[in-house]
């Protein structure tokens, strides 16, 4: 089981932790289950990535996360978070080296295109 956390966690964590169990390819991901401001949860996996969940609506939320997971492994990619706050949009935070890459990445990439032309 993971760990369950924050203020008004014990009240609320074994309908949570049911809902988590409906999904077990992200259950067994997770190290803890933290609730913040006594409404919502963020997950800690077992990676370090924290996992931020909306107040309502979470098994949609959970549902994306599997999906994205599967077409895209991203819970094993060097991420340190991912933002399922809101329905229409999921945000990545990327660790400092995956950012560094990515801006390299970008930068070889604009002065390709600009010396192509």
């Amino acid at each position: 089981l993971p760990l369950v956390v924050g203020r008004g966690a014990q009240s609320k964590a074994k309908e949570f932790l049911a809902l988590l169990d409906r999904y077990p390819a992200m259950r067994d991901f997770v190290h803890a289950c933290v609730l913040v401001g006594e409404r919502r949860w963020n997950l800690r996996l077992k990676n370090g990535i924290d996992v931020r969940l909306p107040e309502f609506d979470i098994a949609p939320a959970l549902e994306r996360l599997v999906a994205l997971d599967r077409a895209k492994n991203l819970i094993t990619r060097d991420i340190v978070a991912i933002d399922l706050r809101l329905a229409d949009r999921v945000t990545v935070r990327l660790s400092d080296a995956a950012a560094q890459a990515r801006l390299e990445a970008l930068k070889d990439k604009a002065k390709k295109k600009g010396g192509d032309a």
